[in-house]
Protein backbone atom coordinates (compact mmCIF):
# COMPACT_ATOMS: atom_id res chain seq x y z
CA UNK A 1 0.00 0.00 0.00
CA UNK A 2 1.01 3.07 -0.78
CA UNK A 3 1.11 6.21 1.35
CA UNK A 4 -1.47 8.38 -1.17
CA UNK A 5 -3.68 5.04 -1.16
CA UNK A 6 -3.36 4.50 2.40
CA UNK A 7 -3.88 8.67 3.69
CA UNK A 8 -7.15 8.41 1.54
CA UNK A 9 -8.08 5.18 2.84
CA UNK A 10 -8.26 7.07 6.62
CA UNK A 11 -9.82 9.83 5.48
CA UNK A 12 -12.44 8.14 3.62
CA UNK A 13 -12.86 5.42 7.06
CA UNK A 14 -13.44 8.53 9.06
CA UNK A 15 -16.09 10.59 6.49
CA UNK A 16 -17.93 7.00 7.01
CA UNK A 17 -17.91 7.35 10.57
CA UNK A 18 -19.73 10.84 10.14
CA UNK A 19 -16.55 12.99 10.11
CA UNK A 20 -16.28 16.54 8.08
CA UNK A 21 -12.86 16.19 6.07
CA UNK A 22 -10.57 18.91 6.50
CA UNK A 23 -7.66 20.00 5.15
CA UNK A 24 -4.12 20.22 6.32
CA UNK A 25 -3.62 23.42 8.38
CA UNK A 26 -0.28 25.80 7.16
CA UNK A 27 3.37 24.08 8.57
CA UNK A 28 3.43 28.03 10.32
CA UNK A 29 0.72 28.51 12.17
CA UNK A 30 0.40 32.50 12.38
CA UNK A 31 -2.02 32.83 14.88
CA UNK A 32 -0.98 30.76 17.28
CA UNK A 33 2.11 31.88 19.45
CA UNK A 34 2.87 29.15 21.40
CA UNK A 35 4.53 27.06 18.67
CA UNK A 36 7.35 27.77 15.94
CA UNK A 37 5.68 24.83 13.24
CA UNK A 38 2.34 22.68 13.72
CA UNK A 39 3.41 19.57 15.83
CA UNK A 40 0.12 17.96 15.66
CA UNK A 41 -3.04 17.46 13.99
CA UNK A 42 -5.00 18.94 16.98
CA UNK A 43 -2.96 22.44 16.90
CA UNK A 44 -5.61 24.26 14.24
CA UNK A 45 -8.69 22.83 16.33
CA UNK A 46 -7.49 24.30 20.20
CA UNK A 47 -10.65 26.80 19.96
CA UNK A 48 -12.91 23.79 19.19
CA UNK A 49 -11.98 21.85 22.59
CA UNK A 50 -11.88 25.12 24.44
CA UNK A 51 -15.39 25.77 23.62
CA UNK A 52 -14.26 29.19 21.92
CA UNK A 53 -15.60 28.97 18.70
CA UNK A 54 -18.95 27.95 17.24
CA UNK A 55 -18.97 24.59 15.85
CA UNK A 56 -19.93 24.07 12.32
CA UNK A 57 -18.84 20.03 12.53
CA UNK A 58 -18.58 17.92 16.01
CA UNK A 59 -16.30 15.71 14.15
CA UNK A 60 -13.49 16.19 11.61
CA UNK A 61 -10.65 13.92 10.00
CA UNK A 62 -7.42 15.48 8.65
CA UNK A 63 -4.24 14.64 7.02
CA UNK A 64 -1.53 17.21 9.04
CA UNK A 65 1.70 17.97 7.74
CA UNK A 66 4.07 18.76 10.55
CA UNK A 67 6.99 19.72 11.88
CA UNK A 68 8.85 18.59 15.54
CA UNK A 69 12.08 20.24 15.86
CA UNK A 70 12.11 18.35 19.22
CA UNK A 71 12.90 14.97 17.14
CA UNK A 72 15.46 16.48 15.61
CA UNK A 73 18.30 14.57 17.88
CA UNK A 74 16.29 11.35 17.27
CA UNK A 75 16.51 11.44 13.85
CA UNK A 76 18.77 8.36 12.38
CA UNK A 77 19.21 7.15 16.02
CA UNK A 78 15.81 5.13 16.41
CA UNK A 79 13.92 3.80 12.92
CA UNK A 80 10.61 6.33 12.84
CA UNK A 81 11.73 9.31 14.12
CA UNK A 82 11.37 12.44 11.28
CA UNK A 83 11.48 16.05 11.89
CA UNK A 84 8.81 16.35 8.87
CA UNK A 85 5.76 14.18 8.45
CA UNK A 86 2.00 13.53 8.23
CA UNK A 87 -0.24 12.84 10.81
CA UNK A 88 -3.31 10.85 10.08
CA UNK A 89 -6.15 12.09 13.15
CA UNK A 90 -9.75 12.05 14.11
CA UNK A 91 -11.47 14.16 16.15
CA UNK A 92 -14.68 15.22 18.52
CA UNK A 93 -15.52 17.97 19.59
CA UNK A 94 -18.23 16.97 22.61
CA UNK A 95 -19.56 14.02 20.26
CA UNK A 96 -18.45 10.63 20.97
CA UNK A 97 -15.50 9.72 23.32
CA UNK A 98 -13.49 6.49 24.12
CA UNK A 99 -15.72 3.79 23.30
CA UNK A 100 -16.52 4.90 19.41
CA UNK A 101 -12.45 6.03 19.63
CA UNK A 102 -11.15 3.34 20.30
CA UNK A 103 -13.29 0.79 18.43
CA UNK A 104 -13.02 2.47 15.57
CA UNK A 105 -9.16 2.33 15.34
CA UNK A 106 -9.23 -1.43 16.09
CA UNK A 107 -11.64 -1.68 12.69
CA UNK A 108 -9.63 0.50 10.82
CA UNK A 109 -6.51 -1.50 11.80
CA UNK A 110 -7.40 -4.69 11.61
CA UNK A 111 -10.57 -5.30 9.47
CA UNK A 112 -9.74 -6.66 5.62
CA UNK A 113 -11.67 -4.08 3.94
CA UNK A 114 -9.29 -1.30 5.46
CA UNK A 115 -5.59 -2.31 6.62
CA UNK A 116 -6.15 -5.40 8.26
CA UNK A 117 -3.28 -5.93 10.27
CA UNK A 118 -3.07 -9.04 12.18
CA UNK A 119 -4.99 -8.59 15.73
CA UNK A 120 -2.45 -10.90 17.36
CA UNK A 121 0.99 -7.87 16.07
CA UNK A 122 -0.96 -5.31 18.20
CA UNK A 123 -0.66 -4.13 22.16
CA UNK A 124 -2.10 -1.66 23.91
CA UNK A 125 -1.16 1.03 26.67
CA UNK A 126 -3.64 3.02 28.97
CA UNK A 127 -3.03 5.75 31.95
CA UNK A 128 -2.54 4.44 35.06
CA UNK A 129 -5.70 4.79 36.37
CA UNK A 130 -8.12 4.96 33.16
CA UNK A 131 -10.10 1.73 33.84
CA UNK A 132 -12.45 3.11 31.52
CA UNK A 133 -10.53 2.49 28.62
CA UNK A 134 -9.14 -0.46 29.88
CA UNK A 135 -12.25 -2.38 30.04
CA UNK A 136 -13.36 -0.97 26.51
CA UNK A 137 -9.88 -2.49 25.02
CA UNK A 138 -11.02 -6.03 27.11
CA UNK A 139 -14.78 -5.92 27.02
CA UNK A 140 -15.37 -4.34 23.43
CA UNK A 141 -12.22 -5.26 21.20
CA UNK A 142 -11.20 -8.85 23.40
CA UNK A 143 -7.69 -7.95 24.06
CA UNK A 144 -6.46 -9.95 26.74
CA UNK A 145 -4.78 -8.51 30.10
CA UNK A 146 -1.23 -9.23 29.01
CA UNK A 147 -1.57 -7.41 25.88
CA UNK A 148 -3.32 -3.89 28.12
CA UNK A 149 -0.21 -1.97 30.08
CA UNK A 150 -0.99 0.52 32.18
CA UNK A 151 1.60 3.42 32.50
CA UNK A 152 2.59 7.06 33.74
CA UNK A 153 1.69 10.59 33.18
CA UNK A 154 5.18 10.59 30.87
CA UNK A 155 3.93 7.86 28.82
CA UNK A 156 0.08 7.91 28.83
CA UNK A 157 -1.09 11.81 28.87
CA UNK A 158 -1.40 14.09 26.16
CA UNK A 159 1.15 16.16 26.31
CA UNK A 160 3.96 13.51 27.66
CA UNK A 161 3.63 14.68 31.21
CA UNK A 162 1.26 17.06 31.30
CA UNK A 163 -0.14 17.14 34.77
CA UNK A 164 3.35 17.76 36.58
CA UNK A 165 5.23 19.15 34.10
CA UNK A 166 2.94 21.29 31.58
CA UNK A 167 2.74 22.83 29.52
CA UNK A 168 -0.71 24.50 30.07
CA UNK A 169 -3.50 24.08 27.94
CA UNK A 170 -5.64 21.36 26.53
CA UNK A 171 -4.78 17.63 27.66
CA UNK A 172 -5.66 14.26 28.70
CA UNK A 173 -5.47 10.96 29.41
CA UNK A 174 -4.34 8.78 26.23
CA UNK A 175 -4.25 5.43 24.69
CA UNK A 176 -1.57 3.96 22.89
CA UNK A 177 -1.63 1.29 19.88
CA UNK A 178 1.84 -0.75 19.29
CA UNK A 179 2.68 -2.67 16.75
CA UNK A 180 5.19 -5.62 16.93
CA UNK A 181 7.32 -6.08 13.56
CA UNK A 182 9.08 -9.21 12.32
CA UNK A 183 12.30 -8.58 14.71
CA UNK A 184 10.30 -8.50 17.63
CA UNK A 185 10.07 -4.99 18.53
CA UNK A 186 7.17 -2.95 19.43
CA UNK A 187 6.40 0.17 17.59
CA UNK A 188 3.60 2.92 18.63
CA UNK A 189 1.86 3.57 15.47
CA UNK A 190 -1.17 5.61 17.23
CA UNK A 191 -2.21 7.72 19.95
CA UNK A 192 -5.86 7.84 20.89
CA UNK A 193 -6.22 11.07 23.42
CA UNK A 194 -8.82 11.86 25.85
CA UNK A 195 -8.80 15.61 25.48
CA UNK A 196 -10.85 16.51 28.93
CA UNK A 197 -8.72 18.64 30.82
CA UNK A 198 -7.68 22.42 30.37
CA UNK A 199 -3.87 22.74 32.42
CA UNK A 200 -3.92 26.14 34.19
CA UNK A 201 -0.66 26.37 36.79
CA UNK A 202 1.12 23.71 38.88
CA UNK A 203 -0.54 21.19 40.96
CA UNK A 204 -2.70 20.01 42.44
CA UNK A 205 -5.92 21.16 41.31
CA UNK A 206 -4.60 22.50 38.32
CA UNK A 207 -6.32 20.13 35.65
CA UNK A 208 -9.99 21.82 34.91
CA UNK A 209 -12.81 19.34 33.17
CA UNK A 210 -13.01 21.63 29.34
CA UNK A 211 -16.80 22.37 28.31
CA UNK A 212 -16.80 18.89 27.25
CA UNK A 213 -15.13 15.42 26.51
CA UNK A 214 -13.08 15.50 23.10
CA UNK A 215 -10.88 13.14 20.96
CA UNK A 216 -8.05 13.84 19.47
CA UNK A 217 -5.81 10.94 17.37
CA UNK A 218 -2.57 10.77 15.74
CA UNK A 219 -1.12 8.48 13.71
CA UNK A 220 1.86 8.85 11.65
CA UNK A 221 1.19 8.57 7.91
CA UNK A 222 4.95 7.16 7.44
CA UNK A 223 5.33 4.99 10.49
CA UNK A 224 1.99 3.25 9.61
CA UNK A 225 3.10 2.88 5.86
CA UNK A 226 6.51 1.30 7.47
Amino acid sequence: MKTDELREKYLEFYESKGHTRCPSDVLVPTWDPSVLFTPAGMNQFKDHFLGKVKLDYTRATTCQKCLRTGDIDNVGRTAYHHTFFEMLGNFSFGDYFKRDAINWAWEFLTHKKWLGIDPARLTVTVYLDDDEAAGIWADDVGLPSDRIERLGEHDNFWPAGAPTDGPDGVCGPCSEIFYKDDFGDEVEIWNLVFTQFNRVGDPPDNLRPLPSKNIDTGMGLERAAA
